[in-house]
């Protein structure tokens, strides 16, 4: 019985490691209020679409959220909306879309400013690559009136050596990151990729673990001896 009581804690310890490490989280950037102060805003249906970019470190992770600095005119639900999307990277400009990270109704943004929160579901991201946010008006919707505030500075976690871009009068305009061309604000949080196991890798590790259980329960006696 004794071996079975240190198995068992043995593997809630475990169990508990890897829960553990999952829940951490690293900001790769970082420009929100909180490190800089806004110097305006842009429209996404004057200068739009938006985009921001950001660079990872030496070792795969994976993207778990976003916040960005939003306002706009609320109106009703089902009106315009608009969307968050991630974008490779192309000689330090926009490249293509990888994936579309939400779709969001103006009803849910602020007249005033204010920290806006994008969920990710774990999206692995490549060692020492540079991606970009792009803010955009959903399609075929109307036009939304999402604004993206933009700091007065290159200050913060990651923005240094990085990028914003937009579309003035329809051109693609991309500018380094610098104190007198503040990028937008936001902040991209990661996590270690070996600390969020995929699904199956997962439910295959928790079945060894029964297994194990089961077996030690069953040689109990042996083990009492």
């Amino acid at each position: 019985m004794n071996c079975l009581r240190m198995y068992v804690i043995a593997m809630s310890a475990c169990c508990m490691m890897l829960l553990g490490a999952a829940a951490e989280a690293n900001d790769i950037y970082n420009n929100l209020p909180n490190v800089t102060t806004s110097g305006g805003t842009d429209p996404v249906s004057v200068d739009g679409p938006s985009f921001d970019s950001f660079s990872t470190g030496s070792s795969s992770s994976v993207l778990t959220d976003i916040k960005m600095m939003l306002s706009g005119f609320p109106g009703t639900p089902g009106g315009p909306q608009f969307t968050v999307s991630l974008f490779s990277d192309s000689s330090s400009s926009p490249g293509s879309r990888l994936v579309t990270l939400g779709t969001f109704s103006d009803s849910t943004l602020a007249t005033t400013a204010s920290v806006y929160d994008i969920p990710v579901a774990n999206y692995v991201l490549a060692a020492n690559t540079r991606y970009w946010v792009e803010l955009n008006t959903a399609p075929s919707s109307p036009s939304s009136t999402v604004a993206w505030d933009y700091a007065t500075d290159a200050k913060g976690v990651g923005v240094s050596g990085e990028y914003w871009a937009y579309y003035p009068l329809g051109v693609l305009t991309v500018t380094a990151n610098s104190d007198t061309n503040g990028p937008f604000q936001m902040e991209v949080t990661t996590s270690d990729s070996t600390a969020v196991p995929e699904p199956g890798t997962l439910c295959q590790t928790l079945s060894a673990i029964g297994v194990g259980i089961i077996a030690i329960a069953r040689r109990r006696m042996a083990c009492a001896l």
